[in-house]
């Protein structure tokens, strides 16, 4: 094989989080003293709830914040939106325990796990490090992979380029031999390849890229990677 391992980021690549998210807020409305009864759009609920989401993860202190700490921020804020007094505590573990029953993998993840399982599978990912192992171990995939590597570990998050400079540290491996994929173009695909690896960008949702930098490689689907290890 070109590779001597691969590197795989955790959500939009392995586990789907968008369909976690969804399940969790949408489990979690009936669950909120709407005024009136008169519940907003879902549209508008989804979008507000992104939005505070956003803001959270942009300060730069999130890194240091638990998962559950910047979901009950994120709630409280999205509560103050549309003017809503309630117990966040309560809203925010529930909110929790749904995030919790609603992870799945790509049908693409395992058969690839499997299908590389003779050479070093490793993690680097953002995020809060219990909460982002708890999804591995979930969803039964944590004992596949030799190294995980979360920001929260560390306090460096993605694409602060020291983050994947840490792993290769730590495995003893030419970065030209570590192939790192991920969903996000900038953070993942292109902040690896400045580390060295070759950076795949994961294009589950084929979002369309104007310039999509040489050094990139895009995919669409983990079945894929076939064509970039042999």
């Amino acid at each position: 094989m070109k590779y001597d391992a691969i590197v795989f980021d955790i959500d939009g690549t392995l586990i789907d989080y968008d369909y976690s998210q969804y399940l969790a807020l949408s489990g979690l409305i009936n669950y909120i003293p709407w005024k009136s009864d008169q519940m907003p759009d879902e549209k508008d609920i989804f979008e507000i709830w992104f939005k505070e989401k956003l803001e959270i993860y942009k300060r730069p202190d999130s890194n240091k914040m638990g998962f559950y700490d910047q979901q009950k921020i994120i709630l409280e804020n999205f509560l103050a939106h549309f003017g809503i007094l309630s117990n966040s505590t309560k809203l925010a573990e529930i909110l929790f325990d749904n995030y919790k029953a609603s992870w799945r993998l790509y049908p693409d993840v395992m058969s690839c796990l499997l299908k590389y399982s003779d050479i070093p599978l490793h993690i680097i990912s953002n995020g809060d490090s219990d909460f982002q192992r708890l999804k591995l171990t979930n969803t039964g995939i944590e004992n596949h992979f030799d190294e995980i590597l979360i920001s929260g570990d560390i306090g460096i998050k993605k694409p602060d380029i020291k983050i994947y400079e840490t792993l290769i540290d730590r495995i003893n491996c030419k970065p030209d031999k570590l192939i790192y994929i991920g969903d996000r173009l900038e953070v993942d695909a292109v902040a690896s390849s400045d580390a060295g690896m070759l950076g795949i960008w994961i294009n589950r949702k084929r979002r369309l890229e104007k310039k999509l930098p040489k050094s990139i490689v895009e995919i669409y689907s983990l079945s894929q990677l076939s064509q970039i290890m042999n």
